[in-house]
């Protein structure tokens, strides 16, 4: 599927303890609060990651492990692999403080996953694949871009049903990044017909796997971690996802405790936007803090161009569904306003206008470069609607080309760039200058549009 990030905090271990050089004392791995944030988990991981690599001892299991119920991790096949106890090890010594906060925060999620598991008949077992993908906070970010809960890559994301654009990023949404993994992960199984396999492919995607296995001749995910054939972050993935079903089917016999599972809290209602969570919160009487806690999945904050279901504590719903299609028109905090295009109007000049990205532009509109824009058709822009009116009607600065003037003497001149003379005036690279042509060299608007 992709790199998963909070993996490299545990995977590799597990991997460096089938080749077993000599045994390299090291730190504690950084421990995690259940308060922590995305950010900093992220930055504690990386420093586990270093100290990990650098772990190369307990090839055998220690005599003292506890042992383990199968039994209790009954909803999926439990192997036998020395990865897996290795992996255990580690989570109840060296990350204890970590895996047992990512445990205390499943109760939050769990009612919710148990739910969608259950639609797609997959084991109960698979609620705890979050500990090592992401530890349930659904903000987290790998360096290879996988995000929220499930670490979905935006193209997987996307396959399955979620919505992630420069408005609405649902990979942060729990609920509806879990039934999307839910079906995911079905089809993963279906295509293995096993789980390790299964997961192995979640990690590094199924057309690797399946490669793999054609290459080596191989039927199962063991054989081809002893021979060291897929990813080596994917060969410790597998064995530390059995390392956490053992630990959470039976945490007290290694010291750790489950959180408590309960609902999670709120109602859904569908709002027309753009309004902000800010005024959402001030008109229903809500925290803003806490909306913006319910809905990790509207990236700018704000309620996009649509109808968009927000979620609310169920207390605020009634009050909501009354306002819900005119609080757009109240907003006076929404960044973002519709603008209608007139004739000479571009992405570019409109964004220059208004001291913003052509970029932001086209992303906020959905739109590609060869889109083709004409008068009368609607956009939006990154600025207060109050605002637009006075940045439209700044004036226009124009300059007459004199002989032996340049692009670059111009753009000189005027405190422009070469390329901000070029996209003022829609000049190709090749374009050569006439004396007596006029060009646009007014100056970039200061303002960061819209506050961004």
């Amino acid at each position: 599927m992709r790199n998963t990030f909070l993996l490299s905090a545990v995977a590799l271990y597990t991997v460096a303890c089938a080749t077993a050089p000599a045994p390299v004392v090291v730190p504690a791995a950084p421990t995690v609060s259940a308060q922590i944030d995305a950010e900093e988990y992220r930055k504690d991981l990386e420093a586990a990651h270093t100290h990990i690599l650098a772990r190369t001892d307990l090839t055998v299991p220690p005599a003292d492990a506890p042992v383990v119920d199968l039994e209790a991790a009954a909803s999926i096949p439990m192997p036998e692999h020395r990865t897996i106890d290795s992996a255990v090890r580690l989570f109840s010594v060296d990350m204890k403080d970590s895996i047992q906060a990512s445990l205390i925060r499943s109760g939050k999620y769990k009612p919710l996953i148990d739910k969608a598991l259950a639609a797609e008949k997959l084991p109960k077992g698979l609620a705890y694949l979050p500990v090592i993908e992401s530890a349930y906070l659904p903000t987290l970010t790998s360096r290879a871009g996988a995000y929220g809960i499930w670490q979905f890559m935006p193209d997987t994301a996307r396959e399955y049903g979620l919505r992630v654009d420069w408005w609405v990023d649902e990979r942060a949404d729990p609920e509806r990044s879990t039934a999307a993994a839910a079906k995911y992960l079905k089809d993963l199984h279906r295509m293995f017909d096993d789980w390790a396999l299964a997961l192995a492919a979640y990690n590094c995607g199924p057309g690797r796997v399946r490669r793999t296995l054609n290459e080596a001749g191989a039927t199962t995910f063991w054989e081809l971690l002893e021979q060291g054939l897929l990813p080596r972050e994917t060969r410790g993935y597998v064995p530390t996802f059995y390392a956490t079903i053992r630990i959470a089917s039976d945490p007290e016999t290694y010291g750790f405790e489950l959180g408590k599972p309960h609902e999670y809290d709120g109602k859904r209602v569908d709002v027309r936007g753009p309004v902000s969570l800010a005024y959402i919160a001030e008109v229903i009487g809500a925290d803003e803090e806490l909306l913006q806690e319910m809905n990790p999945a509207l990236r700018r904050g704000v309620v996009p161009p649509g109808r968009t279901a927000v979620r609310v504590p169920a207390k605020h719903a009634e009050t909501l569904v009354a306002r819900a299609d005119t609080l757009r028109q109240e907003d006076a905090y929404v960044k973002y306003c519709a603008f209608k295009l007139r004739d000479g109007d571009t992405i570019k000049r409109l964004a220059r206008k208004i001291g913003a990205k052509p970029e932001t532009l086209l992303a906020m509109n959905n739109l590609d470069e060869k889109d083709r824009l004409d008068a009368g058709d609607s956009i939006y822009l990154p600025v207060r609607a109050r605002e637009l009116s006075a940045l439209l009607s700044r004036g226009e600065d124009y300059y007459a080309v004199r002989k032996g003037d340049t692009l670059y003497s111009i753009a000189k001149k005027n405190g422009l760039t070469v390329d901000e003379l070029r996209d003022l005036n829609d000049l190709s690279k090749n374009a050569k200058l006439r004396v007596g042509q006029q060009l646009r060299v007014d100056a970039p608007n200061a303002l960061a549009a819209g506050g961004m």
